[in-house]
């Protein structure tokens, strides 16, 4: 299994939660077998990069699955723009969450200053524009930790919040792995 999900497979991940999960509800075994085989690559992808283990991945996973379809007998969603994307980031967050509090510690502090580096406020967009195949090798080539957080927010769009639930980190840490990550990237690909 890929780590990341094909972009040209986005368009199922930016469809409304309403549309997608009325139907859902309303639907078979089938149905929710289809929702999980089209979005169960971008989950794992989030739970393998909080866990750092494919079988630890593998549970977060069926938790994410079982609590989202659990929160689906309860009613749908209030909110009638969210994609099905956020509305199922959530109960994967939750499940890292409740992996973290059963195998981790809290987050360690750190003293890292977001405002102090510019982490908090890095425009990233110019740096698309410079060609994928560049950008893979750039983010391939950062230490684990960065490339971590730079996959879960621009690949798997996750945000600060739920980044550092997934990681298990402050948010500010987050911010400054992220922000050096930008950096390192950027700095890549202007060696070509």
């Amino acid at each position: 299994m890929a780590l990341l999900p094909p972009k040209n497979s986005t368009q199922e991940f930016d469809q409304s939660a309403q549309t997608v999960l009325g139907e859902l509800r309303k639907g078979s075994a089938e149905k929710r077998n289809e929702f999980v085989w089209v979005q169960q690559e971008r989950v794992f992808a989030v739970a393998l990069l909080g866990t750092g283990s494919q079988e630890s991945a593998a549970q977060v996973t069926i938790s994410a699955f079982n609590n989202a379809f659990a929160s689906l007998n309860q009613g749908l969603p209030k909110h009638g723009e969210m994609t099905v994307w956020e509305w199922l980031s959530k109960f994967v967050v939750e499940s890292m969450s409740e992996y973290h509090n059963e195998f981790s510690g809290a987050p360690e502090d750190d003293d890292g200053d977001p405002s102090q580096d510019g982490s908090a406020n890095m425009d990233w967009e110019t740096t698309v524009l410079l060609g994928v195949q560049r950008v893979k090798r750039c983010i391939n080539q950062l230490p684990n930790e960065q490339k971590r957080v730079f996959l879960l927010r621009h690949s798997l769009d996750l945000n600060y919040d739920q980044i550092a639930v997934v990681t298990n980190l402050r948010v500010e840490k987050c911010m400054e792995l992220l922000y050096r990550a930008r950096v390192q990237v950027v700095k890549c690909l202007g060696r070509g």
